[in-house]
């Protein structure tokens, strides 16, 4: 009965926090930023391609989404901030008093966020769907889905993981961590979390195939640095996880 209970609770709490994050003007307000962000991205940079490949190599696509992860992440980040607001706070009393437990709201969280950044993806590839087909008659999507999952997967659940247990000690690390997140967008090396950098850099050491650019690889150094952001936002949900529950239990 328990067990059933806290299911009820928690579907319920899911429900009512993608109504308050997702449909409402500001998230559709952020979607249009980052869409509009996408097709200047698209029309006057990936045109070009990068680090002189074509517009429609794994690279230059890798190299987009690169370029996109720093708006799509600030908006993620303005998505979880709201949940550390003196509004929030107030909610909070409410929720306390269910049976869900503090990992149930992290995870209700980052679920929220999680919905929040595919939509934003949906509307970044089908963009680029629609670039590549219009004007270069590209219609082989198949071979960016691995590379895509590597940027973003570890991209969100670093932010996702660092973003809360930042706003579980104070709101405005937040911001200060939006504010890094702009300045720190293109580190050319395997550090580089958004990828844009490093696809930028990296194929111009390589040798040049018979198709006139370097065949598609990734360092194995840069998969290890991939692995290790994605641990260090697990870590993070963890810690986050943890100072919420201390702060129940004060309460």
């Amino acid at each position: 009965m328990n067990k059933n209970l806290n299911k009820m609770c928690f579907l319920k709490i899911i429900c009512y926090e993608l109504r308050r994050a997702l449909l409402n003007r500001l998230f559709f307000g952020l979607l249009l930023v980052n869409g509009l962000s996408a097709w200047f991205i698209l029309s006057y940079d990936t045109i070009m391609g990068t680090a002189y490949t074509a517009p429609f190599s794994v690279w230059s696509y890798c190299a987009y989404l690169g370029r996109t992860l720093p708006v799509a992440t600030v908006t993620i980040l303005l998505l979880l901030s709201n949940y550390y607001s003196r509004k929030q706070k107030q909610v909070e009393i409410l929720t306390d008093a269910t049976p869900v437990t503090p990992f149930c709201q992290i995870l209700v969280r980052t679920l929220t966020a999680g919905i929040g950044f595919v939509l934003i993806y949906l509307v970044m590839c089908s963009l680029a769907r629609i670039f590549y087909v219009r004007f270069f008659q590209f219609r082989d999507f198949a071979v960016f889905i691995l590379p895509s999952f590597l940027l973003l997967l570890p991209c969100f659940t670093f932010f996702a993981g660092v973003g809360q247990l930042l706003g579980s000690l104070h709101r405005g690390l937040i911001y200060a961590l939006m504010l890094l997140v702009l300045i720190f967008r293109g580190i050319p090396n395997v550090f580089d979390c958004f990828g844009a950098g490093y696809f930028s850099t990296f194929p111009l050491t390589l040798p040049v195939g018979a198709d006139g650019e370097p065949a598609f690889r990734i360092e194995f150094s840069f998969i290890i640095v991939r692995v290790l952001y994605l641990l260090a936002g697990i870590a993070s949900l963890y810690l986050a996880t943890a100072l919420s529950a201390r702060k129940s239990r004060k309460a």
